[in-house]
């Protein structure tokens, strides 16, 4: 586990892309009337799956680091600043260039600034998503994922330190078992479809399964034996999950997100989406460099698009809403536009992104050669 496999680059890559996508392709259905790509940008709202794949990736990735280092002088302090180098450095940067801009780009929440300032600071803006008295502006929506995910490290480093393996193992099948059935429940006594599914898609408790799912994957992985036999399983079990995570997709058609009311989605697509990256992550760890999956997954510009995800993520919302209002306003419509608009997101989103390496990024990681596990 010491060594990067960088087929999990390309999962980012291929995962960033899917999520760009989801983003992007419903805003370019406004040019154009074309009904190839109308059905185009339904089949890409899927995208949403993209963050439930860095979830999972996360959870593993992360959690292999801690149990391999859990024994290790300045177990805590290591983790968390390294973390902080990754994270924070371009986070506040982005949050303050935006909200800057806030006043020019989006006049009808500057009032609720100092309201949602704390939320942003603190990585709760989730909970925002969740109370409608202070909404969240479109610019920075993408990061409730992050802040999901930095609440879930705050604890998880402190769990695994001070829990046995065994009773590691019995905690996150519980987080998953928990989350399933606090799913079932809220659909069956919940009378407000669309709340139920905004509550799960947003809510921090049960979006910590897909988190646990790559942890509890990363504890297996300690063990040589559950190592075989999850590679034994993995090809199997990937396509199953796979397939019935499609399929309760168009089980909707064309409303394949959550967020859309789609019953068999709030039930049982994040534990299929987790099964399935969980089952991708085990085959790109285990199977021969020569496997199909393996060789798909070192796509050059899959792990471009992986190593850059982080800062794409942050600046593919803003790029998409400022292109749109001056695309649109040329007043040229069709196809070429629906085309252009989406190619000139993806390659101005990406220059962002070495801009944001090279200025910023790089940088800071350069600092955590000084903070090395020993």
């Amino acid at each position: 586990m010491n060594e990067r496999v960088r087929e999990l680059d390309g999962v980012r890559g291929i995962s960033i892309i899917v999520v760009v996508a989801f983003h992007l392709l419903k805003r370019a259905d406004y040019f154009t009337s074309n009904e190839t790509l109308h059905f185009i940008t339904r089949l890409s709202s899927i995208g949403w799956v993209g963050v439930d794949i860095f979830f999972v990736l996360s959870g593993f990735l992360i959690t292999s680091i801690l149990l391999r280092t859990k024994h290790e002088k300045n177990y805590f302090k290591n983790f968390y600043v390294r973390r902080s180098l990754r994270i924070f450095p371009l986070y506040f940067v982005f949050i303050a260039v935006i909200l800057l801009l806030l006043p020019k780009l989006d006049p009808d929440f500057t009032p609720e600034i100092p309201r949602a300032l704390p939320f942003l600071l603190l990585y709760q803006q989730n909970w925002l998503m969740l109370i409608s008295k202070i909404p969240l502006t479109t610019y920075l929506a993408v990061t409730w994922s992050l802040a999901i995910e930095e609440q879930f490290y705050l604890i998880w480093p402190a769990v695994v330190y001070f829990t046995k393996k065994e009773m590691l193992i019995k905690l996150s099948i519980g987080v998953i078992l928990f989350s399933i059935l606090a799913r079932v429940l809220g659909i069956l006594f919940w009378d407000d479809m669309s709340q139920v599914s905004t509550f799960f898609y947003y809510n921090t408790f049960t979006r910590f399964e897909q988190l646990v799912f790559g942890g509890l994957l990363a504890v297996a992985f300690t063990e040589p034996l559950w190592i075989q036999r999850l590679k034994n399983i993995s090809i199997p079990s990937f396509w199953v999950a796979f397939t019935a995570f499609l399929a309760l997709c168009f089980t909707a058609y064309p409303h394949m997100v959550p967020l859309d009311e789609n019953i068999w989605l709030v039930f049982g697509g994040y534990t299929l989406a987790a099964v399935f990256s969980a089952a991708l992550v085990t085959i790109l760890m285990t199977h021969p460099e020569t496997s199909m999956f393996r060789r798909l997954f070192q796509n050059k510009v899959l792990i471009f698009f992986g190593k850059y995800s982080y800062s794409i993520y942050l600046l593919h919302v803003p790029v998409i809403l400022i292109l749109l209002d001056v695309l649109w306003r040329t007043q040229l419509r069709g196809w070429a536009m629906y085309l252009a608009y989406i190619v000139l997101t993806y390659a101005i989103t990406v220059v962002g992104a070495l801009i944001t390496w090279n200025l910023l990024e790089k940088h800071m990681l350069n600092l955590k050669k000084y903070f090395e596990y020993q």
